[in-house]
Order: C-alpha cells, then sequence, then structure tokens
C-alpha cells in the first residue's frame, strides 16, 4: 500500500493515497497545500455522510478517512463535524444538487449516524 513519508504505517493509507496522488492535477484549482489537505477530509467527510445515508444499518460503513483523525474531525465541536453541521439548511449546495434526496432531515440523520459511528468504534484518532 501507500508507504507513509517517514516509513511508518499510515492508519488510512487509501486516504493518503489519493490525497497525494491527486494532488498535481488540483494543484492549479487549489494552489495551497493546507487548503487542498482541508478540501480532502471535507470531500472524505461528505462521501462517508453519504454512505451513512444508505437507511439500512449493515450497509451503513463510512469512508475510512483522514479526516477521522482528531486533526481534522475536531475537539470540543470545533473541526469538521461542527463546521457541516452548521452549514445544514435548506439551502446547503449539496442538497440543492440532489444530494440526501434534497432532504436536509436525511441529511443532518447522515450527519448523525456518523457521528454515532465514529463515537462507538472509538480508537485513539
Amino acid at each position: 500500500m501507500h508507504p507513509s513519508r517517514n516509513g511508518g504505517r499510515l492508519l488510512y493509507p487509501q486516504s493518503n493515497w489519493l490525497k497525494d496522488t491527486l494532488r498535481e492535477s488540483f494543484s492549479l484549482v487549489e494552489p495551497s497545500d493546507v487548503a487542498y489537505s482541508e478540501a480532502c477530509a471535507w470531500f472524505e467527510f461528505l462521501a462517508s455522510m453519504v454512505a451513512m445515508d444508505t437507511g439500512i444499518d449493515f450497509r451503513a460503513y463510512p469512508w475510512a478517512g483522514e479526516f477521522f483523525l482528531n486533526s481534522s474531525w475536531g475537539h470540543d465541536s470545533n473541526g469538521l463535524d461542527r463546521a457541516i453541521e452548521t452549514e445544514l439548511t435548506g439551502t446547503w449546495p449539496l442538497l440543492r444538487a440532489g444530494g440526501f434526496g434534497c432532504e436536509l432531515l436525511r441529511a443532518r440523520n447522515a450527519l448523525t449516524a456518523l457521528t454515532e459511528w465514529r463515537g462507538k468504534h472509538a480508537r485513539k484518532w
């Protein structure tokens, strides 16, 4: 799998590989490495919300990505989970584009399911 830069093991090698592989392609769109990494975390978080929106518990598994780490997820409601929760309104672009069947409640339920999944499958993030 994708090796770490320091020779150690990566928690989410697929996440790191995708981010590294696509970096050059997106460098003209987003030249800042920090902003690009943040965008990748947002993508993984949103992809996980979509995955959690299956309505069938045994199929609801989030994207296993670096966004699960406290550095992205955040502490004390000060991270991606809180930022996305704040954005969840009827005018949220993902809803307006057809995500979650254009239903705000479904999006909120997906966020809740993702947050609960992370809590149940705790590790030292």
